[in-house]
């Protein structure tokens, strides 16, 4: 313990952690506590095309900006900072389009069951634009380590959104209500967290072309590698949400949307958040030592601290927790997030640690271990459609081979961070 207390102390990393992760535990606060009165507002259908729709923010939400974002971060020199940023801008306006586009086409105008909201698109469009410009502002406020004010805007988006949700469903404004709540409360804390970059925004938008094809190529391994690897990990749990749709209809995926709404998107958040002051330490520890096994180390113990009971109250609470806060037809729900929970915990440690891939520059480790949860994720699949499973095993399926991927992503990330994989 006493080891555990020194690696904490160290730069400020125990207090960085510690205003991330408040934030986060804040905010999931306030998702669990409307939670109950979606599930009493909105059907279980009208959550499961909700969540169609949000599928989308999470399948390209993390790789809207080419992974450009990420550099902000990690760039030694100030002056190309301004130039990633534009690029980062440029690629998120693009990409936004063509996935929008492509994504909605495939689900509200081609297929005859969702033509009714064929206006997803052009939210899914607005998601991902706002969804671009909070990455970069984070990686900026991050680079300067601005917590405090992340942490902030991070609440407050989450009360906008909740909010909004609430009132425009009780005004039954139904899945649109959804969507404007949503997409609306991303605007919130905008303006406040791009303070510090407003007073260079004149050099941001004056970055020549040679600039922009400059920091491209510098950090070229972020789209070619670490894109797709982000892609491949958003698309096998955007993948659990459709094989339910496909498997099991929108009524059982509604069902799973408050379970993952209750378990998933919070500790997602939460693993996000202490990943960038993860990021942070690691590359400075790795810049002046070539390794990062410090920051490895505490990083991964502190989430265990918070992880293995987090883990154990889940699994044996859940289903009576979900029964008495949401009323008796969600306690399946319930049943979901205790069969999830042991491989949520271990994805809460290892997401974190798992931008140390990013410090060494081994992107392509990093698309090797995330392609294995999509192949794991349509072997799930089409065993649990051959052998007719439940949606109860088709869970457990899918919680049982993507922890024992994440294992394996964790010891790949240590041998790393130890430098023993430094030449290989």
């Amino acid at each position: 313990m006493s080891r555990l207390k020194k690696l904490l102390s160290d730069n400020g990393f125990a207090k960085a952690v510690i205003t991330l992760v408040s934030g986060s535990l804040i905010a999931q606060a306030l998702t669990i506590a409307v939670s109950p009165l979606l599930t009493r507002i909105f059907s279980p259908k009208e959550l499961g095309v909700y969540t169609l729709i949000l599928t989308a923010e999470s399948l390209f939400g993390s790789i809207i900006c080419g992974r450009y974002d990420v550099s902000i971060v990690s760039e030694p020199n100030e002056e190309k900072v301004y130039p990633i940023i534009k690029l980062s801008l440029i690629v998120t306006l693009i990409f936004s389009f063509l996935a929008a586009l492509g994504y909605g086409s495939f689900y509200f105008i081609f297929n005859e069951e969702y033509t009714g909201y064929s206006y997803a698109i052009l939210f899914i469009f607005l998601m991902l634009v706002f969804n671009g410009l909070m990455r970069i502002l984070e990686s900026y406020n991050n680079r300067y380590k601005e917590y405090k004010l992340m942490t902030s805007v991070f609440v407050l988006k989450t009360s906008m959104q909740n909010l909004g949700s609430v009132v425009l469903g009780l005004l039954n404004f139904g899945v649109l209500g959804l969507l404007v709540s949503h997409t609306g409360g991303m605007l919130f804390g905008l303006k406040k967290q791009s303070t510090k970059l407003k007073k260079h925004m004149k050099i941001v938008f004056s970055s020549s072309r040679l600039e922009m094809k400059e920091v491209a190529m510098n950090h070229i391994r972020l789209p070619l590698y670490s894109a797709p690897a982000m892609f491949a990990n958003r698309f096998s749990y955007a993948s659990i949400a459709l094989g339910i749709e496909a498997l099991y209809g929108l009524g059982v995926l509604g069902l799973y949307s408050i379970s993952y709404k209750a378990l998933g998107l919070p500790l997602t958040v939460m693993s996000n958040n202490v990943a960038k002051v993860f990021y942070q330490e690691a590359s400075r520890e790795y810049d002046k030592t070539g390794k990062f096994i410090k920051s490895f180390k505490k990083t991964a113990m502190l989430l265990a601290l918070i992880a293995i009971p987090m883990v154990l109250i889940l699994y044996f609470l859940s289903p009576l927790v979900f029964e008495i806060v949401f009323g008796k037809e969600w306690r399946q729900a319930g049943i979901y997030v205790q069969f999830l929970a042991p491989m949520f915990g271990i994805r809460l440690i290892v997401n974190t640690v798992a931008y140390g891939l990013q410090v060494v520059k081994k992107q392509h480790l990093e698309l090797i271990l995330q392609i294995l949860f999509i192949v794991a994720s349509f072997t799930c699949f089409i065993i649990s459609k051959l052998l007719k499973f439940n949606v109860t095993q088709y869970l457990i399926s899918i919680s049982i081979s993507f922890s024992i991927i994440y294992i394996l992503y964790f010891f790949t990330v240590m041998l790393n961070a130890s430098g023993k994989l430094k030449n290989r």
